[in-house]
């Protein structure tokens, strides 16, 4: 199983440490958008003019939570 800290990395290595909408659309593998906004809805966000960025840590603790065992 993967550790919160080995997803962190994986995402920060392939996209930075913060990912706007579309970075992160594509690193949780979705193909909609919106679909990927459901599954930020909730996590901090940097209003940066018209785009919102997410931190990579943010996203992994997300991912991490909803791993099955």
């Amino acid at each position: 199983m993967a550790t919160k800290q080995g997803i962190v990395n994986d995402i920060r290595q392939n996209y930075g440490v913060m990912l706007n909408v579309t970075e992160a659309t594509k690193a949780l593998g979705f193909s909609d958008k919106r679909a990927a906004m459901r599954f930020l809805e909730g996590i901090p966000r940097c209003d940066m003019g018209r785009e919102k960025k997410y931190l990579a840590s943010d996203i992994a603790k997300r991912i991490y939570e909803r791993m099955e065992p």
